[in-house]
């Protein structure tokens, strides 16, 4: 039994006196572990660690987690646009469609409403003023009436003249 045995590890040399700089890097990697459930950290990780496979070796927990992470972000983000279509579609179905569809009858109704209405009448007075110009005897008084301001004769001899009254002489 001299031989020992074959997978046996060596103990690690453990540093009696740690420096400052060591623990300040535990600190970070501490640090870092803690924060790598966040999608912005974990992008970091996963890109640094791409870059230096030795280090992604050496930290591959901190990979795998950073990669979960990211996995799971992604699934959150598409939940989160699947929820985002169907409140839309819901909200167009409940709110927007029936307003569409309101304001489409309302017009057509506006439509059918006018053509409910009665024609429009056309204006007597200017029916009656077509008439009297082709009358002569309104031809006549409205000749006088535009020659009466230059006139001499009374303007109540006018007016009875064009009533119809006789003359008096």
């Amino acid at each position: 039994m001299s031989e020992a045995p074959q997978y046996q590890q060596h103990p690690r040399q453990i540093n009696p006196k740690p420096s400052r700089r060591f623990a300040e890097e535990d600190r970070a990697w501490a640090l870092l572990y803690e924060d790598i459930g966040q999608a912005s950290t974990a992008e970091e990780v996963v890109k640094q660690l791409d870059a230096d496979t030795q280090a992604k070796h050496s930290h591959l927990a901190l990979f795998l987690r950073a990669k979960t992470t990211l996995r799971k972000q992604k699934a959150v983000d598409a939940r989160n646009q699947r929820v985002g279509a169907f409140l839309r579609l819901v909200v167009t179905t409940l709110l927007i469609g029936p307003v569409r569809l309101l304001r489409s009858m309302l017009s057509n109704s506006a439509d059918v409403a006018v053509e409910m209405l009665p024609p429009a009448r056309r204006e007597p007075a200017k029916a009656r003023v077509g008439d009297l110009t082709k009358d002569p005897q309104f031809a006549k008084a409205n000749e006088r009436f535009s020659a009466g301001a230059d006139s001499t004769r009374p303007a109540t001899a006018q007016q009875e003249e064009s009533r119809g009254v006789p003359k008096a002489a």
